[in-house]
């Protein structure tokens, strides 16, 4: 089943300076090679776009951010518009995903899928335009692709469902990684400027979260690097990518504000973030309009190398050695005028073992590539302009599709039960009555010392919380009459460890 999952990521529709293009990978053998690049008309892409195929390895349906467009490159339901929920003056703008990693498809059930999107709402885009006096993207929402309406030719049945709003979300690094119970999935997206992820559960037919979480590094490390800067402040985090590692167990980000890679650890259990470490990169590459600045990231396939680009250079980062003298390998560097550099953009890792990095500039007919990632230095063989480059008959390839490991099972050992978090909480842990009046109890694990508990509208918002201070005898009583009636999520994290459940406020 795994590997037929893995077949959605066979198809690229990738944007070029023309029409986007249509890139297969197909197996031979047991590699991959790429074997077929088709010419897609009337779609329009930058870098916001994202694609899934189905699990024989067809090409399914495409999202530049704000439409969804079928193998022909024409948009569902008469071009209706997606990722507008709360106004369309950012679309009227710009029209695509101008946006790295704007969209991203995940599988719902059957032949049905979400499509996340995220944008600014019209008042965002106001103050951003009008007034002049902020800039942030505001929204997350959804549409849903159902594949076997219309005929088996797919329709955009539901959208711009909103999960969260009133927000300041980075406008770039949104990606996802499947759970460790191998059926949903984790979908993260940053704040705009600090170290804080929302993180929401995927599942067949429903969506919980946002789970709010803060991640601390040491910042006084990193200011000789930052200048004590919050994530992209001051630039609005211009640029930047966020990625898993194929096995899901590391999440890497990366911001133009900060020329390095912050690298996190990550639970598939429980979808909990734990700072790793934050490798600076030497980037002072500067022209008389523009200096430097970071990319694009991707990993290896045996999840040990971390590949990181700016618009100019290209660096190896071996994980496991966090003394940055020795972990870093300059792999490439600017070699023409900047002006005809191709300024390398987000990279991706793709079926055939291979890491692709995008292209924002110039002409050439080609993309840049590491043939053998997994390999330490000189041998991951970077494959630049005039040494191999991937070619192809239209000009500038810009980015790769933001997809997620479609093909990542679930995680062996793992004490994840299904969609529930682990057994042992779950069998100790009980919250009633359910559905509920005026009040809720709450009965935690005999002798629990450290709890937060978070409970969440289906928007997404905090709307009641407490920690360890009010329980009682292992015991938590709440009134809830000030809520309204509506389905609620409440997540606890007692020890370390986390419980999701839901009830009903009559």
């Amino acid at each position: 089943m795994q590997a037929q999952e893995y077949l959605r990521g066979n198809n690229w529709f990738v944007a070029t300076a023309g029409a986007p293009v249509h890139i297969q990978f197909a197996p031979y053998n047991v590699s991959y090679v790429l074997n077929e690049i088709d010419s897609i008309p009337y779609a329009v892409f930058t870098f916001g776009g994202s694609c899934i195929s189905d699990t024989m390895g067809k090409l399914l349906f495409a999202c530049n951010g704000f439409y969804i467009y079928d193998t022909n490159g024409y948009g569902h339901i008469t071009n209706t518009k997606i990722n507008t929920p709360l106004g369309d003056k950012l679309f009227n703008k710009y029209s695509d995903g101008f946006w790295d990693q704007m969209s991203i498809i995940l599988p719902k059930k059957k032949n049905s899928y979400y499509v996340f999107t995220t944008g600014m709402s019209d008042s965002a885009y106001d103050d951003w335009k009008v007034t002049n006096t902020d800039f942030r993207f505001d929204v997350l929402s959804y549409s849903i692709m159902d594949m076997d309406a219309n005929s088996s030719d797919g329709k955009v049945i539901s959208k711009n469902n909103i999960i969260m709003k009133d927000a300041r979300l980075s406008h770039n690094r949104m990606t996802a990684v499947r759970h460790a119970n191998g059926r949903d999935w984790w979908l993260v997206k940053p704040h705009q400027w600090r170290q804080k992820f929302y993180t929401y559960l995927i599942e067949e037919d429903t969506i919980t979260g946002p789970y709010e979480q803060n991640v601390n590094f040491d910042m006084s490390t990193l200011d000789m690097f930052t200048g004590g800067m919050a994530i992209g402040e001051g630039i609005w985090g211009i640029h930047g990518q966020s990625v898993f590692s194929p096995d899901g167990n590391w999440y890497a980000s990366t911001e133009g504000g900060y020329e390095g890679v912050f690298v996190y650890q990550f639970d598939r259990c429980n979808g909990t973030l734990t700072d790793y470490h934050y490798f600076p990169i030497p980037v002072d590459t500067c022209y008389p309009n523009v200096c430097d600045f970071a990319s694009g990231i991707s990993f290896s396939s045996n999840n040990q190398f971390l590949y990181f680009n700016t618009l100019l250079n290209v660096w190896q980062i071996e994980i496991s050695d966090t003394m940055t003298s020795n972990s870093l390998y300059h792999i490439s560097q600017i070699d023409t005028d900047y002006n005809y550099f191709p300024w390398y953009g987000n990279s991706y890792l793709a079926p055939n073992g291979k890491i692709y990095i995008g292209n924002e500039n110039g002409t050439n007919k080609s993309m840049v590539f590491i043939e053998n990632p997994d390999v330490k230095g000189i041998g991951c063989n970077f494959r630049g302009r005039g040494n191999g480059a991937f070619s192809q008959p239209y000009a500038n390839i810009m980015y790769p599709p933001n997809m997620p490991n479609y093909g990542l099972g679930a995680l062996i050992g793992s004490p994840c039960d299904t969609i529930r978090p682990p057994k042992p909480i779950h069998n100790i842990i009980k919250i009633y009555p359910n559905p509920v009046g005026d009040n809720l109890s709450i009965e935690l694990p005999t002798g629990s010392k450290k709890v937060q508990v978070n409970m969440y509208n289906m928007l997404g918002e905090i709307v009641l919380s407490f920690s360890s201070s009010q329980i009682q005898n292992d015991k938590v009583e709440l009134s809830v009459k000030h809520l309204a009636r509506a389905l609620y999520s409440v997540r606890i994290s007692v020890d370390g460890k986390n419980f999701v459940n839901k009830f009903v406020k009559e």
